[in-house]
């Protein structure tokens, strides 16, 4: 970073530290860890503002219901429009272009990142942090529940909303639990997030490219990783992933213990999975220092079965008794939009996951596969981005295997929104053989079209990081009204 490019930056706890509250304002603040920064700021005392562009319910409503003054549009005047504030926190998802962000740059306003707000309300903690391509934030909502169930009062950030303690942040007085996002910081540190928050316990869930609009090549990708390897504390602990071969190469670079977990012989949390009985998926971990109960997993999939693992690795570092641990995974409801069950209607069970990755959509629809068996699975995903979508395309010649038929919407563009189209879901769709696909061009032909498909006894998992224009929801609650529509007729 450099001088120029960090004008004004300065510490956030330095900047809202003296004497009575200061008024903290935020950019990027419908996203989850920022508006969980914003309403964390809040409840210590500050005055909170905020602007956003492009922001949509569930987080638009959640800043709005906590009495935040949040404008749906970057600009300069947002800065004075309450008065100007003692810092502004950045949100990685402001663009460097952004004229709110360069006007407080330009006045020399004390600037810090999002993630780096939330280490200075955390110095002093034990912070653990799970990092990884795929499982962060159910591995993290899980830790979360485990050490909320061990009474240990943990605090967290998390990229979505925990559906057991609640929010997407919590300051608490105990461990502090950060999901380690490898996306960049903010306009002027493209680093990832997680080389700020500097844990005394990481984990690594798997290591597979991501973000080529970031990350160009695969070792790109891998390098922070190794750099968060290569600078944990001496009395630290890495926990990685002994089936994924890229992430367990970490191991040579670790400058501090490691623990592994995995199916396979060499891992030291052991992992032997049994059955999933359509409610609980139930595996075995062997350790050979802790004797641990069998484990009953409310969510299915062998992946979640590793996921689990992982948080008990991580849970035990931080002194939370392991049977309590295990006892708080057969209850455990998950983040929102994790293989989230809306419910069943007319026969027809609803899944909304937030699955945007190729290897994501296959490990969601296999679990899936596992947990309800031979029942007919369609399969709705919009892909994410154009520079992910192009990348990956020929991974997705197998993320469909086990669905029966695959409705493919738009690609969202997210943050290449205004950019020239490389590729279509036309093209992902060429790429699903032996399997039925439709193509819609929105959402609302998605539900018209699944309303027509559906028949009892199906499972419609829906895989979207932005949710398709909640395409779940509202197709869950018109098979509720067509099975109530039946049940008059």
């Amino acid at each position: 970073m450099s001088a120029e490019e960090g004008a004004g930056k300065t510490s956030p706890a330095s900047a809202i530290s003296g004497s009575g509250p200061r008024h903290v304002h935020f950019l990027g603040i419908c996203g989850y860890a920022v508006s969980g920064a914003a309403i964390l700021a809040q409840q210590l005392g500050h005055t909170v503002t905020g602007s956003d562009e492009h922001a949509y319910p569930p987080v638009s409503d959640i800043v709005t219901a906590a009495g935040i003054p949040w404008e749906n549009r970057h600009d300069p005047a947002n800065l004075d429009r309450w008065g100007v504030p003692d810092l502004v926190v950045v949100g990685n998802q402001v663009r460097p272009l952004n004229e709110e962000w360069l006007e407080a740059k330009r006045r020399g306003l004390p600037l810090s990142s999002e993630v780096e707000f939330f280490v200075s309300l955390t110095e002093g903690r034990l912070r653990l942090a799970v990092c990884g391509t795929h499982g962060k934030t159910t591995t993290s909502a899980l830790l979360i529940h485990m050490l909320d169930r061990c009474g240990m009062d943990p605090g967290f950030r998390l990229g979505s909303t925990s559906l057991d303690v609640g929010g997407s942040a919590r300051l608490g007085t105990g461990p502090f639990v950060f999901e380690g996002d490898e996306y960049t910081t903010a306009p002027w540190d493209p680093r990832p997030k997680f080389l700020h928050m500097r844990p005394a316990a990481a984990c690594v869930t798997r290591l597979e490219w991501d973000h080529p609009d970031v990350y160009p090549s695969p070792e790109a990708y891998r390098t922070p990783f190794v750099e968060l390897a290569a600078t944990m504390p001496a009395d630290g602990l890495l926990v990685l992933c002994g089936d994924d071969p890229e992430a367990l190469s970490l191991r040579d670079h670790a400058t501090c213990p490691v623990t592994v977990y995995g199916e396979g012989e060499g891992a030291g949390w052991r992992v032997t999975r049994l059955a999933d009985d359509g409610r609980v998926q139930r595996f075995r971990v062997a350790h050979p220092e802790r004797a641990i109960p069998e484990v009953a997993l409310t969510f299915p999939g062998r992946h979640n079965a590793l996921n689990a693992t992982a948080a008990l690795a991580l849970a035990s570092f931080a002194g939370a008794p392991i049977p309590e641990c295990v006892a708080a995974c057969a209850d455990f409801r998950g983040p929102a939009r994790r293989f989230e069950i809306l419910g069943t209607a007319g026969g027809v069970t609803v899944v909304d996951d937030y699955a945007h990755h190729p290897t994501e959509v296959w490990a969601a629809i296999n679990a899936a596969r596992a947990r309800y068996g031979r029942a007919r699975i369609i399969a709705v995903h919009t892909p994410h981005t154009y520079s992910r979508t192009l990348t990956l395309l020929e991974d997705y010649r197998r993320s469909f295997e086990e669905a029966d038929l695959v409705v493919l919407g738009p690609i969202e563009a997210a943050r290449e929104r205004g950019q020239a189209a490389t590729v279509s879901s036309a093209d992902v769709a060429a790429r699903v053989t032996g399997r039925e696909v439709h193509l819609v061009g929105g959402s609302d032909e998605g539900v018209e079209l699944l309303l027509r498909l559906a028949r009892p006894g199906d499972v419609i998992v829906v895989l979207s990081l932005g949710g398709f224009d909640k395409i779940a929801r509202r197709l869950h609650t018109a098979l509720r009204e067509r099975a109530a529509e039946a049940r008059r007729g």
